[in-house]
């Protein structure tokens, strides 16, 4: 009987022996025939595995915040992060004579050390010289316009803005398109979810299985390889968008419901500027329709929904008095220069700083200046 019992447990540990052997065989294997038949898959496979397994928030380059969700990390002096996690200089609270400020408010296509908040004080400090402008870029990567509400209304305000622009498009559609829209977007928007010690130190909540996963993924390309081409394979907490919402039912196009929290939100904004004497301006956004070739593209579908959503835009700002900064209307213009369905270079982003100057002169919002 022991001898027995004695001869089963070689048995299991000869087993387990050999599979760790011959996995560390397969491993070491694959990358020996990676590294003489491609050059590019070693790259890739260093890039899947530095983007969808980040130990921490830094890798992410965000920050949790108590009011708004999330801001940029500061990676230090010369990352263009300022001290409320935006980008851009530092701005004295009080404003400066002779001095024209202006908030920008939106998600990723707002954010941005060269984006059309920057471009927009390049030319207004041209063309409205010797007066001095500021631009204060709110805008954030995913932020939808309930996180710009909070943001303009605790940190914008305070620096006596004469002008505020929002462009918050994209990013409302998915909270929108909600069965049931929560008025707060707490149907859409969660904390953050990450172990924090204090305030910019966080790492990433995992499972044992995230974590298990996670471990196996910094020892082994071939075992990233198979992730690579596995869609359904992708960790759950590895991106701030996976960090920060709910995913539910969804609709073609948003109800009335939705929309009227959209416009709140809008007309929150401005009930704020206009009663602090700054002039509200909205900023549709342009939208590639034709695919190039390598270039990420939007489902018809989805296109289509933006083009309604600019159009709520343009009725509102008729609707309310507001300025209007169509940007949507140089979509044809800007076609050479998307890098993909929304986003534009920076040539883009100085065209769409001039229709926001060009609206904000026809307006009469510069006065003599």
């Amino acid at each position: 009987m022991r001898g027995t019992l004695m001869s089963t447990r070689k048995k299991v540990i000869f087993a387990l022996l050999a599979t760790v052997v011959g996995l560390f065989g397969l491993e070491f294997g694959f990358r020996g025939v990676v590294a003489l038949t491609s050059d590019r898959l070693p790259g890739m496979i260093d890039q899947y595995r530095a983007r969808w397994y980040p130990n921490d928030v830094a890798s992410l380059a965000y920050r949790p915040h108590p009011y708004f969700g999330y801001v940029r990390r500061d990676g230090g002096p010369t990352d263009g992060i300022n001290s409320l996690g935006f980008w851009g200089p530092e701005l004295d609270v009080e404003k400066p004579p002779n001095t024209l400020r202006i908030v920008a408010l939106g998600g990723s296509t707002t954010a941005g050390p060269l984006a059309w908040p920057y471009q927009l004080q390049t030319q207004l400090s041209t063309a409205l010289k010797p007066v001095g402008v500021q631009v204060q870029n709110l805008g954030i990567g995913g932020w939808t316009s309930a996180e710009a509400v909070a943001a303009f209304a605790m940190v914008g305000l305070s620096y006596q803005p004469d002008v505020v622009v929002v462009h918050c498009v994209n990013n409302d559609m998915e909270p929108m398109r909600a069965l049931a829209p929560a008025v707060d977007y707490s149907h859409y928007r969660r904390a953050m979810n990450v172990l924090q010690d204090e305030v910019g130190e966080a790492r990433i909540h995992k499972s044992n299985q995230e974590a298990f996963d996670a471990v196996v993924a910094g020892l082994s390309d071939l075992f990233v390889y198979f992730k690579m081409f596995r869609t359904d394979a992708l960790p759950t907490r590895a991106t701030v968008h996976a960090l920060t919402t709910w995913q539910g039912e969804s609709t073609a196009e948003p109800s009335q419901g939705a929309i009227a929290i959209y416009k709140r939100n809008l007309t929150s904004i401005a009930a704020l500027a206009e009663a602090n004497g700054a002039t509200m301006v909205v900023a549709t956004m342009p939208v590639m329709k034709t695919p190039r070739a390598g270039m990420p593209s939007l489902p018809s579908g989805h296109i289509k929904s933006l083009e309604f959503q600019n159009q709520r835009l343009r009725d509102f700002a008729e609707e309310e008095g507001w300025v209007l900064a169509d940007m949507a209307a140089i979509a044809p213009e800007l076609a050479p220069y998307f890098e993909d369905a929304i986003h534009v270079d920076m040539t883009g982003e100085r065209m769409k700083a001039e229709v926001v100057v060009q609206a904000l002169f026809e307006a009469g919002v510069l006065g003599d200046r």
